[in-house]
C-alpha cells in the first residue's frame, strides 16, 4: 500500500508540474464532489443534481490564481498579512459565490436565493474564521507555493460538507421539521 502511495504522489507532483490548472481543477472538483455525497448522507437526501452543483462550481481552481496574486503582490513569506488578506476579501467573496452560484445550479429561484443568503451568509463566514485563518497561516507559512491549492482543497473537504449543507438549506429544513413535530397533534 505503501508503495501505491508514493507512486500515486509522484504521479501528482508530476501532474502539479506539467499541467497545474488541470490539475488543480480535477482535484477541486473531486473532493467536492465528494464532501456534497457526505453532507447529502448526513441529510439522507440524495440528489445527482447537487453534487454536479457542488462540483461544476469548484471547478475553476480559483485558489491557484489567488495564491499567484497574493505571492506576486505581498512578496514572499508574510504569512499572517496574506492570512488577514484572504480572510476579510477572498474568503467572504467565495463563500457568497456558492451561495448564490450553488442555488441557481441546483435549481433555486433568486428570492430562495436570497433567503438563504440572508439567513446563512454571516454565520457561514463568522464559521470560517473559527477554522481557516490557521489553515491559511500554514498553509502560507509551511506549504510549498506550487501545493497550496491542492492542500486548501484537502482540507476543504471537510469545511465543504458543512457549506453543502449550509448552501442546501439543511439547517432551515430540520429547523422546520423541529416546529412541525411540536405543532403536529398526536
Amino acid at each position: 500500500m505503501r508503495k501505491e502511495i508514493v507512486a500515486f504522489g509522484k504521479w501528482y507532483d508530476q501532474q502539479i508540474e506539467v499541467r497545474p490548472l488541470a490539475t488543480k481543477a480535477l482535484t477541486s472538483s473531486v473532493l467536492a464532489a465528494l464532501s456534497s455525497v457526505v453532507a447529502q448522507v448526513i441529510r439522507r437526501k440524495a440528489s445527482i443534481r447537487e453534487v454536479v452543483s457542488f462540483t461544476l462550481q469548484a471547478a475553476p481552481p480559483f485558489s491557484h490564481f489567488w495564491f499567484e496574486l497574493l505571492e506576486a503582490k505581498l512578496g514572499p513569506g508574510k504569512a499572517v498579512l496574506k492570512t488577514t488578506v484572504d480572510q476579510l476579501l477572498f474568503r467572504p467573496i467565495m463563500i457568497w459565490y456558492c451561495f448564490v452560484f450553488g442555488g441557481f445550479l441546483s435549481g433555486k429561484r433568486w428570492t430562495e436565493v436570497m433567503d438563504n443568503l440572508h439567513r446563512n451568509f454571516a454565520k457561514v463566514v463568522v464559521s470560517s474564521w473559527k477554522v481557516w485563518p490557521a489553515a491559511m497561516w500554514l498553509t502560507h507559512r509551511y506549504i510549498p507555493a506550487q501545493y497550496r491549492s491542492a492542500f486548501t482543497e484537502m482540507l476543504a473537504f471537510f469545511w465543504d460538507v458543512y457549506e453543502s449543507l449550509m448552501v442546501s438549506g439543511a439547517e432551515r429544513k430540520s429547523e422546520e421539521d423541529e416546529k412541525e413535530q411540536r405543532v403536529a397533534p398526536k
